[in-house]
């Protein structure tokens, strides 16, 4: 009598059991024993502020400026010309061949400088994006460099910093909210200057060792 007591209840014990295992699967509940989730060691970078702060910027912008003063300085001597001829032009004879002359001169000299002006601007651009291309490739290695040297393993872009623009629009508002990395990084967490000081400290060594 025992017997059967005892197997009954273990019957009804094992019902139990296999419907509260199916009521975990059905609302999602894990019966898998709980593993803390490893802790996640976070760096943050200005990036702005590293690039300003990179000797090799510096050093082959200040280049790009001596090379294209002396460009801006051609360009502003067509410009005279121009000013110059259109002064001849007004003072010439009316429907006069000198006039018809002067003033061909005059457009002829327009489309020079017009042409050099557009391939002075767009060889400046491109000249600036191979530079800012080879800083940000540096850039990446430099802050991968560092974090491994000092255990991190994520790495994001600081704005915590970053201001609202005065009378911004509700759309803009939206962009900025959407956009916005970081909030809030404490100091000790950012390794800004550890990634200049690196970069250059490479760049004064001759470039980064392979």
């Amino acid at each position: 009598m025992k017997s059967g007591w005892l197997k009954s209840r273990l019957a009804r014990a094992a019902v139990v059991m296999l419907g509260l295992v199916g009521a975990a699967h059905v609302y999602g509940v894990s019966t898998a024993p709980r593993v803390q989730a490893p802790t996640t060691a976070v760096a943050v970078v200005d990036v702005a502020k590293i690039m300003l702060g990179m000797e090799l910027v510096k050093t082959e912008s200040a280049k790009l400026r001596t090379e294209f003063e002396a460009k801006q300085k051609s360009l502003d001597g067509m410009r005279k010309k121009i000013e110059d001829l259109a002064t001849q032009v007004k003072a010439a004879p009316k429907d006069s061949a000198e006039k018809r002359a002067l003033a061909f001169d005059q457009i002829k000299a327009e489309a020079e400088q017009k042409m050099s002006g557009e391939l002075f601007q767009r060889d400046l651009n491109l000249r600036q994006g191979d530079l800012y291309k080879q800083a940000y490739t540096e850039i990446k290695a430099a802050i991968e460099q560092v974090s491994k040297q000092n255990g991190f393993q994520l790495v994001l872009r600081n704005d915590a910093d970053v201001e609202l623009p005065p009378n911004i629009s509700g759309q803009d508002m939206e962009t900025f909210i959407a956009n916005q990395r970081v909030f809030y990084a404490d100091s000790s967490i950012d390794i800004t200057e550890q990634v200049v000081q690196l970069l250059n400290n490479q760049f004064k060594a001759g470039g980064k060792k392979k």
